[in-house]
């Protein structure tokens, strides 16, 4: 832990934030990745007080960037500015208490000047931990919902291990709601595939094909159980966590997202059929691609406008460009932001190779 240099704190700031965030401003990025490095929340000042930001007083271009990219974070947390002692520095600092959510948001900022997949803020990442033990999962998974649709909540953020088996075990308990709330949890592409089949064991699979046994239920609450059911299935067979052929858990080497685009390739090579031609890819510049795409998007821009002329474009990610915009304009089913994270979770999870 480092500790800043001499300070007095002033009264809380009171301006209101001049102008939104442009995430691709001009020195924008390095500036972000130096006040990361730096400070970030990372660096103590007394009473408890943490440098999130930190420019020369003088330097008044870079106070006013400073005051921008914390105008994206109004509302987040509360926030302070100060001189230190000697009048050299100006500093934007939080309290312990809000430090979590501040730290997040930098990385968040981050993440989308990058075009990397956003992570979970602290709230979120409890709320989802606690969903295996709510009474109430069904509006847990109804907020979690909304939250994706409204861009606040990234695709396959069910993604530690623990939590996902514990869902997974919490289904054994048959509770018809639990049932709905798991089947939406899949339905918005929120439980990480790559996770749940690693941590799906043949009890489970028997669990849902037993739900399913009979006829339907005149009870309103085991039908709902034994519809989620089903649904949950159909999931899982689209995306060859369970095999089509015999119903159980597929035990073949499958990336769920590799198999579900048909993704072929291995090691550190895709082999990406563009307009009748198989391009070999590193992974790397595939990955580029969906990053600058996905930074694009984060900015606002409209995927289905998107072609190999926008200025953005270079020479490197052109092919798997084209690729991408094929292969999710052959699944409509799929949000722009939701194929991106399939397709850069079904590169970069093990096992690649779909086949």
């Amino acid at each position: 832990m480092q500790t800043a240099p001499p300070f007095t704190a002033p009264p809380p700031n009171e301006a209101a934030p001049r102008a939104a965030l442009e995430i691709l401003d001009e020195g924008l990025p390095a500036f972000v990745r130096q006040q990361l490095d730096q400070y970030g929340g990372n660096v103590v000042i007394e009473d408890g007080l943490w440098i999130l930001l930190a420019v020369p007083a003088s330097d008044r271009g870079l106070r006013d960037l400073a005051q921008r990219v914390l105008a994206d974070a109004r509302g987040a947390f509360a926030w302070e500015e100060g001189l230190t002692e000697d009048d050299a520095w100006m500093l934007y600092f939080v309290d312990a208490p809000n430090r979590p959510a501040a730290v997040h948001w930098l990385d968040d900022v981050a993440r989308r000047i990058d075009g990397r997949l956003r992570s979970c803020s602290p709230a979120q990442r409890e709320s989802i931990r606690e969903l295996a033990d709510s009474k109430m999962p069904h509006r847990i998974a109804q907020r979690f919902a909304e939250a994706h649709r409204s861009g606040d909540l990234a695709a396959g953020c069910v993604n530690e291990p623990a939590v996902v088996r514990t869902l997974l075990d919490r289904l054994h308990m048959r509770e018809p709601l639990f049932f709905s709330a798991f089947h939406q949890l899949l339905a918005e592409n929120l439980l990480d595939l790559v996770v749940l089949l690693e941590q799906l064991i043949p009890e489970d699979v028997e669990l849902a094909n037993e739900s399913l046994r009979g006829s339907l239920s005149q009870d309103p609450f085991l039908r709902t159980r034994q519809a989620a059911a089903a649904e949950i299935r159909n999931i899982l067979t689209r995306f060859h966590v369970i095999s089509a052929l015999d119903q159980q858990k597929n035990n073949a080497p499958t990336n769920p997202y590799a198999a579900y685009l048909d993704l072929l390739g291995s090691g550190d090579e895709l082999l990406l059929p563009v307009d009748g031609t198989t391009i070999p890819t590193p992974r790397g510049q595939f990955l580029d691609a969906i990053h600058t795409i996905r930074r694009n998007l984060y900015r606002g821009g409209d995927f289905g406008q998107f072609d190999s002329q926008a200025p953005w474009m270079s020479n490197a990610i052109v092919y798997p460009f084209r690729f991408i915009k094929s292969r999710l304009g052959s699944h409509r089913e799929l949000t722009p932001l939701d194929g991106l994270f399939m397709l850069e979770r079904g590169v970069s999870a093990r096992p690649f190779t779909s086949g």
